[in-house]
């Protein structure tokens, strides 16, 4: 099964082979460029050549690394950045779906328990009973935060997977314009 998956072919891998197009390197050249997080594990791979602080600067070093291209070579290139775009748009669109089924589910749950909580003031002091229930609502909102947090994740990631893609396109379809 392993020996399988070495000899499969991948769109990532065709775009390293035929285009010198590395999406990982790319993608962090571009997420650096946008202030976008990168984890510093990726940042150190990044050469100080590559750390642009201007939309020229990279797109500058776009056109070079891919002036000596012909033509046809481009027009192949744009349309692989094409396929590797709509790869992107399916997974971003689950997960906003995804993303609304989860926290409708926790927000509709977390209310329904608010609604049914039936408090008694017999005995207890009004101050006891809001730093209780302060505390209560603390306790719930940590997991709920955390959820929503690992569930717009992915949204955010395949959104900047696509603009990435688009912009290399756009340069790339310039320079096809330009020859």
């Amino acid at each position: 099964m392993i020996k399988h998956k070495k000899n499969r072919k991948t769109l990532k891998e065709i775009g390293k082979r035929w285009y010198d197009f590395d999406f990982g390197l790319e993608r962090n050249i571009y997420c650096y460029l946008c202030c976008i997080r990168v984890k510093s594990r990726k940042l150190r791979k990044l050469n100080k050549e590559l750390k642009f602080e201007s939309y020229q600067q990279w797109n500058k070093y776009v056109r070079n690394k891919y002036e000596n291209f012909n033509k046809d070579i481009l027009i192949e290139f744009s349309r692989y950045l094409n396929q590797e775009i709509r790869n992107v748009r399916p997974d971003h669109e689950y997960w906003i779906i995804a993303a609304t089924v989860v926290l409708t589910v926790i927000f509709t749950g977390l209310f329904d328990k608010i609604l049914n909580l039936k408090i008694s003031f017999d005995g207890i002091s009004v101050i006891s009973v809001i730093v209780v229930i302060f505390l209560l609502e603390l306790l719930v909102a940590i997991p709920i935060i955390f959820v929503i947090f690992q569930t717009m994740i992915p949204i955010i990631d395949s959104s900047v997977d696509e603009n990435f893609l688009r912009d290399y396109k756009e340069i790339i379809d310039q320079l096809i314009t330009e020859k």
